[in-house]
């Protein structure tokens, strides 16, 4: 991790970042790439040197990415990344499933023309990562699609509920699951937006069903001890 610069933006936004933002966003990057590795041992001091700031907002960010599950603060304040449960990742792609088809049953009928602008942009953004090899932006380009459709259903207890657990997903899939990352996860999204656009809701819940279904294959191949790599 190299220090923080002044005027840094958000990997999940394009707003400048507060100088607290900035520590967070920087953590929760070297998390999600494995830079700060899952079981690892955390010190706010060794962390606050690497970034080039005080002590301070390295704490704020802790407690802000404990909160996000990326940081598990324990007994006598010892901090460490949390390790990967590959059954608890199973519960949470389970769990976040539902809630994104939730959203989407929700949302599809009150998305208007500036959302389809929006989800064209981020299948923009997901072929970009493609050509550019960029992992991470590939899964924010995949979020910021899902979240449209959720933030357009007007629930903002279930926009927060899916944000929340974003990292974690994220971490899992370039941890476990690059492959997913690849020119049929974009033309899935390609899939689902040209439903929509169609008014077919129903093909656009079954390519999202599908999705999710190998997240969940995903999780259940982590957790075979002779699975080594998942095809």
């Amino acid at each position: 991790m190299s220090k923080i610069e002044d005027g840094e933006s958000t990997g999940w936004g394009t707003s400048p970042l507060t100088l607290r933002q900035a520590v967070i966003e920087r953590l929760r990057d070297a998390i999600i790439l494995g830079l700060l590795k899952p079981g690892e041992l955390l010190r706010d001091t060794a962390l606050a040197n690497r970034l080039g700031v005080s002590a301070t907002p390295i704490r704020e960010a802790l407690g802000d990415l404990a909160a996000e599950g990326l940081i598990e603060i324990e007994a006598r304040r010892l901090k460490r990344v949390t390790p990967i449960d590959s059954k608890e990742m199973a519960d949470l792609f389970l769990v976040q499933g539902e809630l994104w088809r939730l959203g989407y049953v929700w949302g599809m009928p009150k998305l208007g023309p500036a959302g389809v602008s929006e989800l064209k942009a981020a299948v923009g953004r997901y072929r970009l990562a493609l050509s550019d090899d960029d992992a991470l932006s590939a899964i924010r380009a995949g979020h910021a699609f899902h979240t449209v459709f959720i933030t357009a259903s007007g629930n903002g207890e279930l926009l927060r509920s899916t944000l929340d657990r974003r990292s974690l997903i994220a971490r899992f899939i370039l941890l476990h699951g690059r492959d997913t990352l690849s020119e049929n996860g974009l033309a899935l999204h390609e899939a689902m937006l040209s439903a929509f656009c169609e008014g077919d809701y129903p093909a656009v819940l079954a390519h999202l069903d599908r999705l999710t279904g190998r997240l969940l294959q995903l999780a259940s191949a982590a957790a075979t001890p002779k699975s080594k790599k998942v095809a």
